[in-house]
């Protein structure tokens, strides 16, 4: 039996539709039972009252809306991640197994994020509890080595770099110790982001749902760059783990894929469904987990991953802008998101969340790019590319909060959504600022 694989053979011998061909039953799953499950948990949430009343305020659709479509997205993720172990693997080599190894942190950590997110949609906890449970939930992935060295090779550029230039030798205890600290502090601080970036993202029909499958579809497409290119094999043995460490990555893009495609024609405006905080967490979690996976190859993978989440990211930094600039609480609910600015600059909702949808895919697709050139461009076109996105957003007035008056005594008088969506909405935005809403 051979000790060894080159790199080279594999990488000749082994195609995007090699990769793809045994885990897209996986995308099937995720897909047909999210789409299934939506319109069932829909009746649930109607029967037991678990909806979303409009308050003529913040929440501005007619009718009450039924939630729990997060449920739906979470029960076709997992779906897709239990037929992983009914179908192969993109390689059958010695020494490979014929059936992924899924580390159960990752199924446990889904549950916490999404059990913490149904107790807020039936009870509203605090923004604190919150926080603790998405911890919980990084913590978890930290226990089974999942997102502890995606600093490790920039500490060991730096350590490099300090012994080269300024003659100090750096132990690699040392090195090791500073590598998990700062990996475990960004992978705590990455699934805490992402989770309440998706969160504030959910604010129009269609519009989280829609970004995170856009999101999603690039994660995929990464993975499957990875798996046809990436690494180098010393042995079987580490072969073996490339070959399972890939193909989760792969299946975990795909299952979330699939699940939310299966959910979005039901919440596309007019939404019948909301996928409440169970749902919007639930994406923000698997984005910073994807984005994880992606860090433990190098920094320009991660930086990739990052880029590809950009718009959920700007969106939150600038209302923590705003909050600070009009000296609120970080917590504090507004309606100046991204999303919320197009409307009331003219466009409906669905134009809205179609423009959101293109800066998605615009990012997107700049992830893509960078990962075709070498780590200190990437670097370079990331700074740039978010620079220039920061001033834009600071001309465009984007970090100022503006006063508008109420006019929801009109709404209130028989107005409705369907006209609201098809005009200028500035005049019926309120911020009332004697009574925050707590908001993560």
């Amino acid at each position: 039996m051979p000790t060894s694989q080159p790199f080279q053979a594999i990488k000749e011998s082994i195609s995007a539709d090699q990769v793809l061909s045994p885990y897209v039953y996986v995308f099937y799953a995720s897909f047909i039972v999210a789409f299934v499950f939506t319109p069932v948990m829909r009746s649930v949430a109607i029967y037991y009252n678990i909806v979303d009343k409009p308050d003529l305020v913040r929440k501005l659709h007619a009718q009450p809306v039924a939630y729990l479509g997060g449920v739906a997205v979470f029960l076709g993720w997992l779906a897709g991640m239990a037929i992983t172990q009914f179908v192969g693997v993109h390689h059958l080599l010695p020494g490979v197994a014929d059936r992924l190894n899924v580390p159960l942190s990752i199924i446990v950590a889904a549950f916490t994020v999404v059990l913490l997110g149904l107790w807020d949609d039936l009870k509203h906890i605090s923004p604190r509890l919150k926080i603790a449970g998405q911890v919980l939930a990084a913590a978890l992935l930290l226990s089974q080595g999942i997102g502890t060295n995606v600093t490790s090779v920039f500490v060991q550029n730096v350590a490099m770099r300090v012994e080269i230039y300024a003659g100090l030798h750096v132990p690699l205890i040392a090195t090791a110790i500073i590598s998990y600290s700062t990996s475990s502090i960004l992978t705590l601080c990455l699934v805490i982001f992402c989770c309440n970036a998706s969160n504030l993202m959910d604010g129009l029909d269609g519009l989280c749902g829609g970004v995170t499958a856009i999101i999603a579809a690039g994660f995929v497409f990464l993975a499957v760059i990875i798996a046809q290119q990436y690494g180098s094999f010393d042995n079987l043995h580490s072969l073996a783990d490339f070959v399972n460490r890939e193909g989760v990555r792969l299946v975990v893009a795909l299952a979330l894929l699939g699940a939310i495609l299966g959910f979005v024609p039901y919440n596309f405006n007019p939404a019948s469904i909301f996928m409440g905080d169970t749902g919007s967490m639930f994406l923000g979690f698997f984005c910073a987990l994807m984005i994880l996976l992606l860090g433990e190859l190098n920094a320009k993978w991660l930086l990739a991953g990052m880029v590809m989440f950009a718009l959920p990211v700007l969106d939150t930094g600038l209302a923590f802008a705003r909050r600070y600039v009009a000296g609120r609480s970080f917590f504090s609910a507004d309606r100046h998101h991204f999303h919320h600015q197009l409307v009331a600059r003219g466009l409906s909702v669905k134009q809205a969340v179609l423009v959101s949808y293109a800066l998605t895919l615009f990012f997107v697709l700049c992830g893509v790019g960078m990962v075709y050139v070498r780590t200190r461009y990437a670097l370079a076109f990331y700074m740039v590319l978010f620079g220039s996105v920061i001033v834009a957003a600071y001309k465009m007035g984007l970090v100022h909060e503006r006063d508008v008056v109420s006019q929801t005594t009109s709404l209130a008088a028989g107005g409705s959504t369907a006209a609201l969506d098809e005009r200028n909405v500035e005049g019926v935005l309120e911020i009332r600022k004697d009574k925050p809403v707590l908001e993560l």
